[in-house]
């Protein structure tokens, strides 16, 4: 009885210890000696993998104080909008015979933790007033830059402030946005002549006296508008996020 009772025991040990050894081996077969390989082995074996996806941010408006802008987003993807129009529209309408210009300035706050990637685009929507008549331009603008009428920078409508790189940070990062605009008004010159030719009853004359004369007008033509009567225009901002492997 206590010779069976030992085998059993030894063997229990050395089923043991040959099933580890299988294990080691099956590892080193699968490459277990890197460390990407290793990570996956033994993550299959636990059955648990994690990602932290973190916080996201995103917001737009006026220049201000990072984290304190008018407008920010409640879900992901969702769009935002910037509205202008009657207050910018009197400085850039000017002056009626040589017109003027304007800067509006537009600032965007992002934040994408973790392995989050963030990008958004920019959509103009622009028509009519004085703002339609003008040439404009969007431009982001490198750090430090302000958004003036002499502003120059990227003409682009769109931004990836964030990659999929992991980043554990807490603070915002702030791109500065400038929408120039110039008005020039449309002037031109129309140039007539008009002519007449009637007939007179002179006296002393048996047939009637025909009559004709001429006359020469000139005006300048000028394109005038009303800054108080512009329509709202708009700069949509839609952001979208992406994870490792995906389009920014």
């Amino acid at each position: 009885m206590t010779a069976t009772a030992t085998r059993t025991r030894a063997w229990r040990r050395s089923s043991g210890w040959l099933l580890t050894a299988l294990v080691l081996l099956a590892a080193v077969a699968v490459g277990a000696g890197t460390g990407g390989t290793l990570a996956l082995w033994r993550s299959e074996i636990s059955g648990t993998v994690r990602m932290p996806v973190g916080v996201t941010v995103f917001g737009i408006g006026p220049p201000a104080t990072p984290g304190t802008l008018a407008q920010y987003a409640t879900a992901d993807p969702q769009s935002l909008t910037f509205t202008f129009g009657k207050a910018q529209a009197v400085q850039l309408y000017g002056s009626p015979t040589t017109g003027g210009a304007v800067a509006v300035p537009i600032q965007v706050d992002s934040l994408a933790q973790g392995h989050r990637g963030l990008s958004y685009t920019v959509t103009p929507s622009i028509s009519g007033g004085v703002f339609g008549a003008s040439t404009w331009q969007l431009l982001k603008l490198a750090p430090g830059v302000a958004c003036t009428t002499t502003a120059t920078g990227q003409a682009v409508t769109s931004s990836t402030p964030w990659t999929t790189a992991y980043d554990a940070t807490s603070s915002l990062r702030t791109e500065q946005w400038c929408l120039v605009a110039r008005f020039v008004p449309i002037t031109g010159t129309h140039e007539n002549t008009a002519s007449v030719t009637g007939t007179a009853d002179v006296p002393d004359q048996p047939t009637p006296r025909t009559v004709t004369d001429t006359d020469k007008w000139q005006a300048t033509v000028r394109q005038t508008l009303d800054p108080a009567a512009e329509p709202d225009h708009a700069l949509t901002f839609r952001f979208s996020t992406s994870r490792p492997g995906g389009t920014p």
